[in-house]
């Protein structure tokens, strides 16, 4: 963390995963509820509108943080990897 870089344990990474998955399952969910207020099978009142439009509004937002942050902790995963490798590699040759 202190260089600037994004450290989770894979445990954390695998929590972070279902968590996307979690906050997609809620975006269908509350598109749903919309839906079918909009088609007047399920009457809300304004403050209830309002709260359904907020999470439409924001559930996206933070899905596409959290998967910029998985992208980040993979590729700094690969980097790692790749750096393993060419260790390998150097001592064989070396």
């Amino acid at each position: 963390m202190a260089s600037g870089f994004l450290e989770f344990s894979r445990e954390d990474s695998a929590k972070l995963e279902e968590i996307r998955y979690e906050l997609g399952k809620i975006g269908t969910n509350v598109n749903q509820i919309a839906l079918a207020a909009n088609r007047g099978r399920a009457p809300m009142v304004r403050a209830q509108w309002a709260s359904v439009d907020e999470l439409r509004r924001s559930l996206p937002m933070v899905a596409k943080a959290l998967s910029q942050i998985i992208a980040e902790r993979r590729r700094q995963g690969v980097a790692l990897f790749r750096k393993f490798v060419e260790a390998q590699e150097g001592a064989r040759h070396g």
